[in-house]
């Protein structure tokens, strides 16, 4: 069995080693050479706000005791094989005898593998193992993560039980890590016996609760007679709900989330009309006078912590880009011919994280979109999706309405990518209107359901679109606003992206001062490129067949949009209607080599009859 170790060097590159478990408990007994799990600990006292400000974390090493990993091509971890080994942490441990009386506690359980004391010597990190029902374990990356999922919900409550300790309750993964730490007597069971596990898990199952749950409830009495003693019930009511719940306030999608203490693993759920109805219900269970609007007006105040979810996950990424240009080996998965495509899309994606960043008065929007055309089964739609990392895949949007305003505005406040799916079943008035003026949005001003007053809200969205047709953009006065892309192959959708990277690299470009935006050529280039992809109508078509564009003024004359319309109309007939000449005149001013002149009834433009 090995273990695999992980950690960035001071250029941001992610460095992957492997050791055996018996040489890596060999390692941990001893700190290394510059004390640097000493240090860290003599630290731990003063860093209130949670590690990561600690000036060696940036490159600490970190274990993954889960499986053996190896380092993708695209600088991922990759399994190689399934160890079998669950991570269970426990914190702020308070018992009589401090870390070592529960590491004798958990060494009574047959299934425990290892444990030691964590970095920061205040915490506890168990291994146990586990196998499913026949002994054996998944070799596939997708299956191993969810049985160890599996595992964690099914064995952890096991080890809660058994200790008087906070157990950490991440989200259980397959690529859980700790920190390198050091622990002169750690405990080890070469023979430990894994825990069986049924392949068949009930989702509906709960983990058992904690210790401190259950005393909690068997001193419910006591409690109870404490808070009859206060005089304020609304001050109890709040430390009721606190005691059982973690409360935010998602400032993106608007809502108070919640979570049950000691079970983070459940992760944040919004608190909707049902979930307050049940806690109002707890409340008053618990003798605590008051109303559900008591329970309302707390969980809709500002009293809750804000969380931003596209703000922690750029804080995340900022600073740990390793150099390597990302954006575009990602652009460079889209097969094409045009030579610009990687450019482009690289700009694009600056503008799309810069937008994500939901900076208020801004002057301009990312006014342009991605356009990917190709015939089906592309993986077009695959490619737009995994632009967003997985934690942030709400903010995915590819159903919009476009006749839906309200919508689509609220949408462009709270969703991170719009993708027009099926660009061609959008009309040309709806090309050339609504969606022209949306896209270069700075900010978007709305009222707010139940709300007194329009509101103006940074707009987060950026488009990007696909379509199986190639003669789609209409807007007669250019179509700048839409980078076309013609594949010539599907897109390698084989490789999961990698978001930190992608994602650093797009914050350090933003913070060199690198353009989110298309300047004049670029932009003639994109309109010049866009132009196979315009929709030709009949008008356009049979001006090819009746004039010709000249530079030479003796060859040709210069004619009005009305002339050249009505020259069309005699060889053409009644078929040709008049409401077409206000966008055969935008089609005339946009030809780039079409030559034009003002005269004194207006703009004429230099053509060769054809005869």
């Amino acid at each position: 069995m090995k273990f695999t170790i992980t950690h960035r060097n001071k250029k941001n590159q992610l460095l992957v080693s492997t050791k055996s478990l018996e040489r890596f408990l060999g390692r941990i007994v001893n700190d290394d050479a510059r004390n640097t799990v000493e240090n860290f600990r003599e630290y731990v006292p003063y860093l209130m706000n949670g590690y990561d400000g600690y000036k060696d974390m940036p490159t600490w090493m970190h274990v993954h005791p889960a499986a053996e990993f190896q380092k993708s091509e695209n600088g991922l971890l990759k399994m190689k094989k399934n160890n079998g080994v669950l991570l269970l942490t426990f914190v702020d441990i308070n018992e009589d005898g401090g870390v070592d009386a529960i590491k004798q506690k958990v060494a009574s359980l047959p299934s425990t593998l290892a444990a030691f004391v964590g970095a920061d010597g205040i915490s506890l990190h168990v291994l146990a193992k586990y196998a499913l029902a026949k002994g054996t374990l998944p070799d596939e990356e997708v299956a191993a993560d969810r049985i160890y999922k599996q595992a964690f919900l099914t064995f952890a409550p096991l080890y809660q039980t058994l200790v008087k300790a906070k157990m950490q309750m991440p989200e259980p993964s397959i690529f859980s890590d700790f920190l390198m730490t050091r622990d002169s007597f750690p405990y080890y069971r070469e023979d430990a016996l894994p825990l069986t596990l049924n392949e068949v898990f009930h989702g509906a199952e709960k983990p058992v609760e904690s210790v401190d749950e259950k005393e909690a409830d068997h001193s419910s009495g006591g409690v109870d007679n404490d808070r009859k003693e206060l005089s304020d019930n609304i001050m109890s009511m709040i430390g009721f709900l606190c005691k059982k719940y973690d409360f935010r306030y998602n400032s993106v999608m608007k809502c108070t989330e919640y979570r049950p203490k000691e079970k983070d693993y459940w992760g944040y759920q919004p608190v909707d009309a049902r979930v307050q109805k049940r806690m109002t219900l707890e409340v008053q269970l618990a003798n605590i006078r008051v109303s559900i609007k008591d329970v309302r007006n707390y969980l809709e105040s500002d009293l809750l912590s804000t969380y931003n979810p596209v703000e922690n996950f750029l804080f995340k990424c900022e600073g740990k880009w390793d150099g390597k240009d990302h954006i575009r080996a990602l652009a460079r998965t889209v097969p094409t011919d045009n030579p610009y495509w990687e450019d482009w899309f690289y700009t694009w994606f600056l503008a799309m994280v810069d937008q994500w960043r939901a900076y208020s008065h801004r002057k301009y929007g990312n006014s342009v979109a991605p356009l990917l055309i190709s015939k089906q089964g592309y993986n077009k739609s695959t490619f737009c999706r995994s632009l967003v990392p997985p934690e942030l895949q709400w903010g995915y949007n590819d159903n919009l309405v476009l006749s839906e305003k309200r919508q689509v505005l609220q949408a462009m406040c709270q969703s991170l990518v719009i993708n027009l799916d099926e660009f061609n079943q959008i009309s040309p008035q709806v090309q050339q209107g609504f969606l022209k003026n949306i896209i270069q949005l700075p900010s978007v001003k709305i009222k707010p359901p139940y709300g007194s007053h329009v509101q103006e809200f940074p707009r987060m969205a950026s488009f990007i679109a696909t379509s199986n047709m190639e003669d789609i953009l209409s807007d007669p006065s250019g179509n700048r606003r839409f980078l076309g892309v013609e594949l010539t192959g599907p897109i390698d959708v084989s490789q999961r992206p990698n978001y930190e990277q992608l994602y650093a690299q797009a914050l350090s470009a933003l913070r060199a001062g690198e353009k989110t935006y298309f300047d004049a050529e670029q932009t003639r280039l994109i309109m010049a490129n866009n132009r196979k992809f315009e929709v030709v109508s009949p008008v356009d078509q049979y001006f090819d067949l009746y004039f010709d564009l000249t530079d030479d003024a003796k060859q040709g004359e210069y004619l009005t949009a009305a002339e050249i319309f009505q020259e069309l109309k005699s060889h053409i007939g009644s078929s040709l209607k008049l409401n077409s000449l206000i966008a055969f005149g935008r089609k005339l001013s946009q030809m780039p080599t079409i030559h034009r002149k003002r005269f004194n009834d207006g703009m004429r433009y230099l053509v060769v009859r054809k005869s």
